[in-house]
């Protein structure tokens, strides 16, 4: 008996680890590609990975999430909340979306050309003076949806919001005083709108509202004396320091970045638009560190954010008199500068996304007038790839690509005009997958969490977009993994393709692929589709594959545990 057991247990394994894996070409594996997704590491409170909890993602400004997104423009939900959005980017936890309706000044249009390459500036004075008008027709907010179905939750009066940070089920966000130009910092309850407590700031904040480590990071501007600063709140709010700026120079809707125990951020003088510098300090204290000079561009559209991640911090230099932009890599520690990549002879404002040991960033050439897509190493600053992207890239700050696990999402749009489409492209490659025209123009980038990719218009319009064809819950059990293939649309599917591929282990000796077709999947129907026989020991990588003709491969990637003839998946 014992050797019969045995001869089972041998031929088991044997088939498992040994039998050739054969491929289908319309769902090719891509564990490779999809092996490095982005992690968010050292960069404070971001909530979950699969969620978007403030702005651009995370504390460092990253830009980009584990989550996957839709592999097609199908539009799940479109809500409009009655008001103007301007350059807020919706935030997405638990299910829940927020977002403000952002600064509403009169200033939105770019600066007067008075030759190819040449710029009337206004003045100061005009700029502030823009900034603070009152418009009397207008009337702002925080507004909470239903992530899921985009059904109106709650809203909070405000003015000016800029954008807010979900931590512990509290919303932060500041808003515009119409009396006193300065801003208070608000705690929302996050599930009833209710307000928690607010306090005045002391002066009129200018940023994204970023929150690591317990700890709220604001950038400030005196307007009377022209005076920035950067200043850091715990979650009560109140001040834990205040780091004052030489006169003239500010951060201007340019957000900081936060990363192991330093927090970064990029500033411009007033007087001559565009020179700065990007500063680094200590997080706890706001003790100065260290700082080098850069170049952005303000004028009413704000200087880009600088990005932290994995030792690195990310800034992009553009000079206005030269028209020569670069993306530039600092040394987190010490500020040495690490490599740059020269973009050539361009208008170069957006902040880059940094995924998969790749940093993301557009560019309009000046030359051509057509606008590119970059993928740069963050290891060496070598060039990946670059592809054209229809249409011109939008100047403004946080119009700026963000990624999901497998694809880049931009907002180009005309010269002089703001853009009014968003186009998904491969991560791999450069190639666009998917775009849909908005109803109006948008002023900000797209969000991406559970799946789904959202994203705001001008006129108050907030679109969500979901693939009708899902993969759901991947499990283990005894020899195979399973996945489960959902049709939550409302028409039927017919002849759906699905893979399943299972590989690693001890040795790399686990190496499983089955395939398979559903005949008929009804609208709100789900399958569950099965690898087997699964057999050995170590850490595996799953990925659940499906698709029909016509449609862009859907895949989900998950890892897991192999133990003898039992598969754990991890949650």
């Amino acid at each position: 008996m014992n050797r019969k057991i045995l001869f089972v247990i041998t031929t088991m394994l044997l088939i498992a680890t040994v039998y050739p894996v054969v491929g289908v070409p319309n769902l090719e594996r891509s564990f490779e590609e999809q092996h490095n997704l982005n992690e968010v590491n050292n960069n404070g409170q971001t909530g979950s990975d699969d969620w978007w909890p403030m702005f651009r993602h995370d504390a460092g400004n990253t830009g980009s999430t584990s989550s996957i997104a839709p592999n097609t423009n199908q539009l799940s939900w479109k809500e409009m909340i009655s008001e103007e959005i301007f350059s807020a980017s919706p935030v997405i936890v638990d299910d829940r979306l927020y977002i403000s309706t952002g600064w509403y000044y009169g200033m939105l249009e770019p600066p007067n050309m008075t030759g190819r390459l040449q710029f009337e500036k206004p003045s100061v004075s005009e700029i502030l003076n823009e900034l603070t008008t009152y418009k009397d027709e207008y009337f702002g907010g925080v507004y909470c949806l239903d992530a899921d179905k985009g059904t109106q939750l709650w809203d909070y009066p405000m003015y000016a919001p800029n954008d807010p940070a979900i931590v512990d089920n509290k919303v932060y966000v500041t808003d515009l005083d119409l009396y006193t130009y300065d801003s208070s910092l608000y705690c929302i309850n996050a599930e009833t709108g209710d307000n928690i407590w607010d306090k005045p700031v002391g002066d009129l904040v200018l940023s994204p509202t970023i929150i690591a480590d317990d700890k709220i990071f604001l950038s400030c501007l005196d307007i009377y004396s022209y005076y920035g600063s950067l200043r850091c709140f715990d979650l009560d709010g109140n001040i834990v320091w205040n780091y004052p700026l030489p006169p003239n120079e500010i951060v201007w809707f340019s957000a900081p970045a936060y990363y192991d125990g330093k927090v970064y951020f990029i500033t411009s003088d007033l007087y001559s638009y565009y020179q700065g510098k990007l500063y680094c300090l200590n997080a706890d204290d706001g003790e100065y560190i260290w700082s080098k000079p850069i170049s952005s561009f303000i004028f009413y559209f704000g200087s880009p954010s600088p990005v932290c991640d994995e030792g690195k911090v990310f800034a992009v230099d553009f000079n206005i008199y030269s028209y020569f932009g670069y993306l530039k890599c600092f040394d987190a520690e010490d500020g040495a500068l690490l490599w740059q990549y020269p973009l050539g002879f361009s208008l170069t404002f957006g902040a880059p996304a940094v995924s998969q040991g790749s940093a993301f960033v557009t560019s309009f050439d000046l030359y051509s007038y057509s606008s590119w897509l970059y993928r740069i190493y963050t290891e060496n600053g070598t060039l990946v790839w670059k592809v054209p992207v229809p249409g011109f890239t939008y100047w403004f700050t946080s119009s700026s690509p963000v990624c999901s696990a497998n694809k880049v999402f931009v907002c180009p749009s005309e010269f002089y005009w703001y853009s009014n489409a968003l186009y998904a492209m491969e991560i791999e490659d450069g190639s666009v997958i998917w775009n849909y025209d908005l109803d109006y123009e948008t002023l900000a980038s797209a969000s991406i969490a559970d799946e789904r990719v959202y994203i705001a218009d001008y006129m108050g319009n907030i679109y969500a977009f979901e693939d009708e064809l899902k993969i759901g819950e991947i499990s283990g059990g005894f020899l195979s993994v399973k996945g489960k293939v959902t049709n939550i649309g409302d028409s039927d599917f017919t002849n759906v393709s699905w893979a399943i591929a299972v590989y690693g282990g001890m040795f790399e000796r686990i190496d499983r692929y089955m395939e398979g077709t559903i005949s008929l999947l009804q609208a709100g129907e789900s399958k569950t589709v099965r690898c087997f026989p699964i057999f050995g020991i170590g850490d595996v990588e799953i990925e659940v594959a499906v698709g029909m003709p016509g449609l862009t491969t859907i895949r989900k990637r998950t890892e897991g545990f192999v133990l003898g003839p039992f598969v754990f998946v991890k949650s």
